[in-house]
C-alpha cells in the first residue's frame, strides 16, 4: 500500500470569519457535524482507514473491532439519513 495522504478538519473556527458558510451549514443539517471536529488522533485515523474493509464495512483498530453503517455514521455525526445515494460517482438503486 502506498503513502495514506489525509487531512482531517480541525474544528470549526473557519466558520466565524464565514457567516454566510455558517447559515448554509446550519440549513442544511451539517452544522452539528462540522462543530464536533475539534482535531484528530493521526495512528488512529491512520489504522481506521487501512483496516476498513469496504466489502463488510468491519474495522479493526487494536482490539475495538466494529462495523460502520449508514445509521452509526448518521448517529455519529448528527447528520440526518436523507438525500440522494451515491457512492463512487454513481447512484445507488436500492431494490
Amino acid at each position: 500500500m502506498g503513502k495514506l495522504l489525509r487531512a482531517e478538519p480541525e474544528g470549526s473556527k473557519f466558520l466565524e470569519g464565514y457567516p454566510q458558510v455558517k447559515d448554509a451549514l446550519q440549513k442544511a443539517n451539517w452544522l452539528q457535524c462540522i462543530k464536533k471536529f475539534k482535531g484528530y488522533h493521526r495512528e488512529v485515523t491512520k489504522t481506521f482507514a487501512r483496516s476498513f474493509k469496504d466489502k463488510d464495512n468491519q474495522v479493526e483498530i487494536g482490539d475495538l473491532k466494529f462495523t460502520v453503517t449508514e445509521s452509526s455514521l448518521a448517529q455519529a455525526t448528527s447528520l440526518p439519513q436523507t438525500g440522494e445515494r451515491w457512492f463512487k460517482n454513481r447512484s445507488v438503486q436500492d431494490q
